[in-house]
């Protein structure tokens, strides 16, 4: 019985920990590399005449302006009415 015991909070350890990283991974933002391959994926498959190189420029400066986007959006604004 001690033996069933334990094998139940075991899996119920287990499965805990695996909700905190599930929930962990959602709320991060994805990395330009991801970006990046999902945008070449898109474009090659979108267009059978685009090269390589082509979908790779066009991708980063995509990714590049939208990391720029995501960082000027996200700058900490000073709220009106609470300076002294």
């Amino acid at each position: 019985m001690n033996r069933v015991w334990r094998t139940i909070v075991m899996v119920s350890l287990a499965s805990m920990s695996a909700q905190a990283l599930a929930a962990d991974s959602t709320n991060r933002a994805p990395s330009p590399k991801r970006l990046l391959i999902a945008c070449m994926s898109k474009q090659m498959s979108a267009s059978k005449t685009l090269s390589y190189n082509d979908a790779t420029k066009l991708c980063k400066a995509q990714v590049k302006s939208q990391s720029a986007t995501l960082v000027t959006n996200t700058a900490v604004k000073p709220m009106s009415g609470l300076s002294r």
